[in-house]
């Protein structure tokens, strides 16, 4: 999170790819091509989600496939590798890969909105439009998202600072190794910087009266008629190995099905600024956060060494390091264990892509809760302002299972 969680956009981490990795194999049961599955779950507010190899290759990237259509049309596209995120707000598309002609989300101070995304180290820009969205079994009408394009002309000089989006990586781009973004995080819209297309400048010009809260990309997962308080995230369990893909489901809503009750799960409330604090060998980690769109644990640690070469950002221990930390609950605390092994060790073994002791160097102040989190466990998001039927409880705020 960079500031306060209206500007945490999410993904810390999307750098490690694995270009010598193939994708081959699937289904089997020989050690180098295990998949892990979860039980058959079937619902309409249930949509397929696969950590698998996808655009770029890299690891521990869950894909959920989407579809935008022209509003109160039937002219659609369907995009698949879309990055699950739950450390963002609002559904972002590589526009290369949109085939349909969306309109652009007209505001009073602008025909045609542009968007600056801050995330920690990247952004993403591209214009606004309306969309029809469809995700599983469920639907949500006129959705401002953004399609992202790093190669617009018309970029203003404001969306300059850190490496684009893109579909590829040069000196000024990051590719994203998906295509596109699903941001299901805490957030209804995500307040981020917007400016005017529509007006005769070299750059989009910046806006002194930005659109509403109503006309910024928002959460798709509010604007479903039901099941809109929230998603739940659920991976299978993962040997210390990997897997070449890990397949589970991402639930829409909270409480509202018998496929999404919290049960006795864990509730992390979270401050103003959308965090939450992690006890991590003594340290208070007061900027903590689950996001499935890291795809490493991130933490602080000088006592594990630090990978060499292209994987500088994360941790290669001699052997694998068998550590824990506590999470602030609504009540006492939640001791988590976890593991982390050398990222070098775990590409070397196997063309895999699904890892739960993967794991990163972060800042002191923060203890980011990536993907490995969530394998072997139901991981809840609720968004704000959003209420939890038969509880007192309202968003924004998380829960996870054991």
């Amino acid at each position: 999170m960079s500031e306060t969680m209206r500007h945490r956009c999410a993904s810390v981490m999307l750098c490690l790819l694995v270009a010598a990795c193939g994708g081959g194999g699937g289904g089997g049961s020989s050690a180098s091509n295990y998949v892990a599955t979860l039980p058959s779950l079937s619902a309409t507010n249930v949509a397929p989600l696969m950590v698998e190899a996808g655009p770029g290759s890299n690891v521990n990237m869950p894909y959920v496939t989407v579809t935008v259509c022209v509003p109160g049309t039937s002219s659609c596209n369907s995009i698949d590798h879309v990055l699950l995120d739950t450390g963002s707000t609002g559904l972002r598309l590589f526009a290369s890969k949109v085939d349909v002609a969306l309109p652009a989300q007209a505001t009073a101070s602008s025909s045609d909105l542009g968007e600056c995304a801050h995330f920690l180290k990247t952004m993403a820009w591209g214009r606004v439009k309306l969309a029809d969205v469809q995700i599983g079994g469920e639907s949500a009408a006129s959705v401002p998202i953004q399609l992202m394009d790093a190669s617009d002309a018309r970029r203003p000089l404001a969306c300059t600072s850190s490496p684009l989006l893109s579909t590829s990586s040069s000196a000024n781009t990051q590719a994203l190794s998906a295509n596109g973004i699903l941001g299901v995080g805490l957030l209804a819209n995500d307040n981020q910087t917007y400016f005017n297309c529509a007006a005769s400048t070299r750059n989009c010009a910046p806006m002194n009266n930005g659109p509403t809260p109503a006309e910024q990309v928002q959460n798709p997962v509010g604007f479903f008629a039901t099941n809109n308080n929230g998603v739940v995230l659920q991976l299978p369990a993962l040997p210390a190995t990997g897997a070449l893909r890990a397949q589970g489901y991402l639930i829409f809503g909270v409480g509202t099905q018998p496929n999404n009750q919290l049960g006795a799960a864990k509730i992390v409330p979270v401050n103003s600024a959308g965090f939450f604090t992690t006890v991590y060998e003594g340290v208070n980690m007061n900027s903590s956060f689950m996001d499935s769109g890291s795809n490493g644990l991130f933490f602080g640690n000088a006592s594990v060494a630090i990978c060499t070469g292209a994987l500088t950002d994360f941790y290669c221990p001699t052997s694998a390091r068998s550590l824990s930390a506590s999470i602030q609950l609504d009540s006492g605390m939640a001791n988590v264990a976890f593991s982390i092994a050398g990222a070098d060790t775990l590409l070397a073994a196997n063309n895999y892509f699904a890892f739960n002791n993967l794991g990163g160097m972060l800042d002191n102040s923060s203890f980011d809760w990536g993907l490995p989190f969530f394998f072997g466990r139901s991981v809840y998001t609720v968004i704000e302002q959003r209420s939890v039927p038969g509880t007192p409880l309202i968003g924004p705020f998380n829960a996870f299972t054991n």
